[in-house]
């Protein structure tokens, strides 16, 4: 008699894809490359939902998709939070929560902004 082990792992399920709202696609191409260094492909793969890669998670802003605050946030990491916060309001972009301290639940500082779709997004540094 063969007794075969099956093992089950539980592994979490990563994120994989990010669907950015983006009303304005080119507003959104302009904001993130400039603001955050991400590459964005103009009409890739269609003219209503380009592709971008943001370094870690790759996604695509969709202009059928229309922004909602009070949802899901996504926080991106920074290394210079305020020079970051200088770049987004000079890129259309609204401050909403300058940068403070987090407290106990971890080191660091976070800011939050509405991009220039209206989406709400947060950006966190260790410094």
């Amino acid at each position: 008699m063969i007794l075969t082990l099956i093992m089950t792992t539980n592994l979490c399920s990563p994120f994989c894809h990010v669907v950015i709202p983006a009303p304005d696609l080119g507003k959104a191409k302009l904001f993130y490359e400039v603001v955050f260094n991400w590459r964005v492909q103009e009409n890739v793969p269609a003219p209503n939902y380009w592709f971008f890669q943001s370094g870690n998670v790759s996604g695509a802003f969709s202009r059928e998709k229309h922004p909602s605050r009070q949802s899901t946030i996504l926080v991106l990491e920074v290394d210079d939070m305020e020079s970051t916060l200088d770049q987004i309001k000079q890129h259309g972009g609204t401050v909403t929560q300058d940068r403070s301290r987090i407290g106990n639940a971890a080191p660091g500082y976070d800011a939050y902004f509405i991009d220039p779709n209206g989406n709400e997004m947060g950006v966190y540094s260790a410094t």
